[in-house]
């Protein structure tokens, strides 16, 4: 900002979709449909653009959008070679600890590499890499919040009961510990105004 010029809230904003450019429309199309249940809502071909509209909710048209002209050989990520070259991650929020445990069989029967799980204190994770392999996030919010980056092994196998006693006592003895709803309040203070619900 420029001295001299009136401070000025950002307008309101929220994210809507994010598009891909794979080198192979149909094949990503059928694992977002099969194994992630997105519906095509549009599909066509725009000049030499091949288009497909996908989502899971009717107040979004698309909250994915695939097309073709994926280079050949994009370099991995320099730093981890399991997240993107440009996108780092895509991310889906469930309802809960038996839901992420049905995604992770779906993923596991569905053609997904690099599946594993971290619980994240304030989130509980499941990660996977789709058939071209953008890294994907599935996770179920947790009642508690810690400083992050926070990153401890996950056992889907353990009962939902042990998961939650483990992750609050580790939550309770990290640094920054408060509950998710008071974390949110604190950081709604300084955030700009929120798009309308």
């Amino acid at each position: 900002m420029t001295q001299g010029t009136k401070s000025k809230s950002p307008p309101m904003l929220k994210f809507s979709h994010i598009g891909l450019v794979t080198s192979d429309v149909s094949a990503m199309a059928r694992f977002y449909v099969d194994v992630l249940g997105f519906v095509i809502t549009d599909q066509g071909d725009f000049g030499d653009m091949k288009v497909v509209f996908m989502s899971r909710d009717p107040e979004d048209h698309h909250q994915i959008v695939l097309t073709n002209g994926r280079p050949a050989n994009i370099p991995k990520n320099t730093v981890d070679p399991d997240f993107g070259p440009v996108i780092q991650q895509i991310s889906f929020k469930m309802p809960s600890l038996a839901d992420l445990r049905d995604m992770r069989g779906r993923l596991e029967t569905g053609g997904a590499t690099g599946i594993t799980t971290a619980a994240h204190g304030n989130a509980w994770s499941l990660y996977a890499h789709d058939p071209e392999g953008n890294y994907i996030e599935f996770f179920v919010d947790t009642d508690w919040y810690a400083n992050q980056p926070f990153y401890v092994p996950l056992d889907l196998n353990k009962s939902d009961a042990e998961i939650i006693e483990e992750t609050e006592t580790m939550c309770r003895n990290s640094a920054g510990f408060k509950s998710i709803a008071q974390w949110r309040s604190d950081i709604a203070e300084v955030m700009p105004p929120q798009f309308p619900r």
